[in-house]
């Protein structure tokens, strides 16, 4: 009769080895190169665009040679929806959105995009920076996504084939919306047909009168040839579209502490993001303005106060369209705006 400790021993050994192994495996992998694949919509000569560039530029130069960026930032990898999903599921890692296409996997965005919340973009900047970033990342969490920061987009506007200066002249007229229940719900509630498509059809359909108006930011009106098929720009500025930067959770925080602190400060900061894209919203503004093919409308205050009224009760139907955390978000919004309130009173009192 054998005694079973020899085979015990060598039951341990062959352990040890098949430990041993893994660790050299691991080690190994550390020393390999990060790559990193980048989904976007970002077109050429845009601040977006340009800080994508920036963010390879940096993060390849910064690690000295360990990592690779590659940028699909063209929209190679399908719709804001379509990239998110393929962020969720490690096929890309890094990319970015606008709140309106992130709303399509983080729901709870489109509170976000509720009309005439934000009265300034100085209250936006300040209510996103200090207190929606803590209450969003949980939510991307959740989603397998990191919320990286907050970037820009811009304050959204009408256009249409036709002027759209006050609700009644969108009635029945086709819209195209985005992929938020804000926008959907927003489309509706000024009495136009809606149909949801992605940027990247928009034109197209624009072109054969599948749709005749929507929402956008100057910065896509100005740069896309939009404003050839929509000539009509109303500057409604009715909701704010911060934009998102975002990672897969799980592989984003399996990288080392410094890997990721590298990574999240070589793209721009929100500042500077919102300094690019809101300069050339500025030359966008002037070069629209002085094209003949583009009427710019600018609404009175008897306008302005038509389009409130008409979307009143919209964060409301946000709110129970979208369900989840989203009467939490905008209750956190509206403490975010009366801490505004009193940051502004106590500068003005020091």
């Amino acid at each position: 009769m054998h005694h079973p400790m020899p085979l015990l021993k060598i039951l341990g050994f062959i352990g040890l080895l098949l430990n041993g192994s893994q660790s050299l495996v691991a080690d190994e992998t550390d020393k390999r190169p990060l790559k990193m694949t980048v989904g976007a919509f970002a077109a050429a000569g845009t601040p977006w665009d340009k800080d994508w560039q920036t963010f390879k530029k940096n993060t390849e130069a910064r690690s000295k040679g360990s990592a690779h960026v590659k940028l699909l930032v063209r929209g190679e990898t399908g719709g804001e929806p379509i990239t998110m999903s393929n962020i969720r599921r490690n096929r890309i890692q890094f990319g970015g959105f606008t709140l309106a296409g992130g709303a399509a996997v983080v729901p709870e965005l489109s509170v976000l995009l509720a009309p005439f919340f934000f009265e300034s973009t100085e209250e936006l900047d300040w209510i996103m920076d200090t207190h929606m970033l803590d209450v969003f990342r949980p939510l991307f969490a959740k989603k397998n996504l990191y919320l990286v920061r907050w970037v820009d987009v811009g304050w959204l506007n009408m256009y249409g084939r036709k002027p759209i200066v006050r609700p009644e002249d969108a009635a029945g007229y086709r819209m195209r919306s985005q992929a938020s229940k804000a926008s959907q719900i927003f489309m509706t509630s000024i009495g136009g047909d809606m149909l949801q498509m992605s940027f990247q059809d928009l034109i197209p359909a624009l072109q054969t009168g599948l749709v005749e108006g929507g929402e956008t930011g100057i910065v896509l009106y100005g740069v896309t040839g939009l404003g050839k098929e929509a000539p009509h720009l109303t500057l409604t500025q009715h909701a704010y579209d911060s934009g998102i930067v975002v990672a897969n959770y799980q592989w984003f925080m399996s990288l080392p502490k410094e890997t990721r602190e590298l990574i999240e400060t070589s793209f721009p900061s929100s500042d500077a993001a919102r300094q690019g894209v809101r300069g050339m919203v500025r030359y966008l503004e002037n070069k629209i303005a002085g094209n003949k093919a583009v009427t710019t409308h600018r609404l009175s205050k008897k306008d302005r106060r038509l389009w409130q009224e008409a979307t009143q009760d919209n964060y409301t139907k946000i709110i129970k369209a979208v369900g989840g955390q989203s009467q939490m978000i905008y209750d956190a919004m509206l403490k975010a705006k009366k801490a505004y309130e009193q940051h502004q009173l106590s500068k003005g009192s020091s």
